[in-house]
Order: structure tokens, then C-alpha cells, then sequence
């Protein structure tokens, strides 16, 4: 019979700790980013990279001359009819929300990157990231 010995040091637990909180913050960033914003006038609009593309698309053809408006867009709550302007701003906030979520996930990762590893079991990825992307102005 024989049988071996893994010893893991402190500095590979620490790692893989790190890891594991870097992991849960890229999933909580990718759900967040994918999961749509309801603009100010109450418009849901879905932020998956299929949406993205579309908009972005949809708002090429309008400035080519290739697509008139209004025109038919179905968005998640039903058909509406959308100009250029409309489109315009959908796509800024759909860009500017995804862009908030990589923000936030980098913040957040340095604050990983910081952590001691004493500190690394207490620490909560989810929370952090709803932190950050919540900006300075939801920790005052």
C-alpha cells in the first residue's frame, strides 16, 4: 500500500481564496451587465451582447439612411416605436451601464488585490461590486 502526502501552504490557500472571490465577481458583474436598465422615462431595455449588438447596428442603419423613422422595436414589456433620438439614448445608457460594470468590477478587484490574507474569508465580492457600482455617492 502506498499513499501520498499534499501539504498546502498558507500561501496556496490564500490564492485559491483569491481566486474564488475573483470568480464570484466576474459572475456577479456578467449578471449584472447582462441584466438590462430601465432608463428614466421608464424604458426597460435588455443589456446582453446580442441587444448590444442590435443597437448599435439599428442606430448604423438610421445614420447610413438605410432605416427611416420611427420604427418597430420590441423591447422586453412589448412593441414600441422608436426614433433616432430614442435610439440614440437607449444606446448611450446601454454603453454607459456596461461600461459602470467593469468599472465596479475592476474597483473591486483591487480592493481583492489589497486584501491581507487574514482578511480574504470576511470579504464579500456580491456586496463590494453592488458598492461600487453604486459609486461614491451611495457611501456617503
Amino acid at each position: 500500500m502506498s499513499f501520498s502526502l499534499k501539504i498546502t501552504t498558507p500561501e496556496q490557500v490564500a490564492a485559491a481564496a483569491r481566486a474564488a472571490l475573483l470568480s464570484v465577481l466576474t459572475a456577479t458583474r456578467w449578471d449584472v451587465q447582462n441584466g438590462g436598465i430601465t432608463l428614466p422615462n421608464g424604458f426597460h431595455a435588455r443589456t446582453d451582447r446580442l441587444t448590444r449588438a442590435d443597437l448599435t447596428e439599428a442606430l448604423s442603419a438610421l445614420q447610413l439612411g438605410i432605416k427611416s423613422e420611427p420604427f418597430s422595436w420590441k423591447a422586453p414589456d412589448g412593441w414600441v416605436k422608436l426614433t433616432r433620438l430614442d435610439l440614440e439614448q437607449i444606446t448611450a445608457a446601454v454603453a454607459a451601464h456596461v461600461q459602470s460594470c467593469f468599472d465596479a468590477e475592476e474597483a473591486v478587484e483591487a480592493q481583492v488585490a489589497a486584501l491581507g490574507d487574514a482578511e480574504l474569508a470576511g470579504f464579500d465580492a456580491v456586496a463590494a461590486f453592488a458598492a461600487a457600482l453604486a459609486g461614491p455617492a451611495a457611501e456617503s
